[in-house]
């Protein structure tokens, strides 16, 4: 279980420390001294509880508390600041704080304030671990959470744009990305993408020598990378195969579309999102792990098979996917009866090729229908 800490001064930081390693026994504490850093040790450590100082070097620290409260209405947070005044307190509570001291705050007090925030025990004193059912049922009903990075909306949105964006804007957008940063650098300095044997090594010449598509499917593909946020070697090999397998998918439809003289950037991502279900299910059986829960591969495989779809689902409505895409990315899952319509298809086309069914003759019928010879997309199928 970890508690996440944000307050720039040191001192107090690691007053704070402190006092919530007297909470309980095996606690993790993320300190952190600006709300950036917040904002990622949230994504990644997902906090029991959270403290918060008020005043931050780079912002006020609400603006950590509204992007909380924007996907989780339930995570315990305690605001602590030198100012008491009414407005004060008033703009905290009215965005669902728990709790609120003023400095300088006295230890006991603090300590009995966020021992009940933690709920870390029964009356009994025995630890109570959750229950697989219920926690996969409650996440299911809320915000699915694929914490990276890099928000997923945000890309989305940007990939909505991708006509109107040039290289420019894009890099100015992801100015402080690293990991993006580097991932694009290494795209564009490789052998298809240099340039006479110069080096490229700013953000802006990389997206413009990839091209803005490309660069918006890269940090798409990124911003779904779960994999930094989870402790539990099993799940991440299990993300990492639903990723490169959604990546493999997206690649494929994008090439047969484009074959057929059609745009494939919605093929593209719609292939890249043919996983999120997966991906949200893996995500929520970590978050039960750290809460005391244990987990058995045959609970994670039949976790998997039977939430994916409807995490899947509740992505799609989250974050406002238009129908057309939603019924691509359903068509790599199952393809309607008697389905003519040469999107969805592809879509299930590019599904079986990396699975290694494209010899069927049910799938080889389907590919000359749309228009594709079978023999050009022999592939080997993709194992976990």
């Amino acid at each position: 279980m970890n508690v996440l800490i944000l307050e720039h001064h040191a001192p107090t930081a690691e007053l704070l420390e402190t006092v919530v390693m007297g909470l309980a026994p095996g606690l993790g504490v993320q300190l952190c001294g600006t709300i950036a850093e917040a904002v990622q040790a949230w994504h990644r450590y997902s906090p029991a509880l959270v403290i918060s100082e008020w005043s931050l070097p780079d912002g006020p620290g609400l603006t950590l508390v509204r992007r909380i409260r924007t996907q989780d209405k339930h995570l315990p947070i305690l605001m602590i600041s030198a100012r008491s005044d009414k407005e004060t307190v008033l703009a905290a509570a009215r965005l669902g704080i728990n709790g609120f001291i003023a400095k300088p705050f006295d230890v006991a007090l603090l300590h009995q304030r966020l021992q009940p925030l933690l709920k870390t025990e029964a009356p009994s004193g025995r630890a109570v671990p959750p229950s697989l059912d219920r926690h996969l049922a409650e996440a299911a009903e809320g915000t699915i959470r694929l914490p990276t990075d890099l928000e997923q909306e945000d890309v989305l949105a940007l990939m909505e744009r991708r006509q109107e964006l040039s290289p420019a804007e894009l890099a100015r957008h992801w100015r402080g990305q690293a990991t993006l940063s580097a991932r694009l650098l290494d795209i564009a300095n490789s052998a298809s993408l240099g340039r006479a044997g110069k080096p490229i090594d700013k953000l802006e010449a990389a997206i413009a020598a990839m091209g803005v598509e490309m660069a918006l499917s890269q940090a798409f593909a990124l911003s779904l990378d779960i994999s930094r946020s989870l402790t539990d070697p099993r799940l991440a090999e299990r993300a990492g195969f639903y990723l490169q397998q959604a990546e493999q998918v997206a690649a494929i439809a994008r090439a047969m579309a484009i074959s057929l003289g059609l745009e494939g950037g919605a093929f593209h991502t719609a292939g890249l999102l043919s996983r999120v279900g997966e991906l949200g299910v893996i995500r929520t059986l970590q978050d039960f792990i750290r809460q005391g829960g244990t987990l058995s591969e045959q609970q994670i495989e039949d976790s998997l098979g039977r939430w994916a779809a409807d995490y899947g689902n509740r992505v799609k409505i989250q974050w406002r996917l238009p129908l057309p895409l939603r019924e691509l990315i359903g068509a790599v899952h199952l393809l309607k009866k008697n389905s003519t319509d040469r999107g969805p298809l592809l879509m299930y086309l590019a599904a079986m090729t990396v699975a290694g069914q494209q010899q069927q003759d049910e799938v080889r019928r389907l590919m000359r229908r749309v228009g594709l010879e079978p023999e050009r997309w022999q592939r080997p199928p993709l194992h976990p």
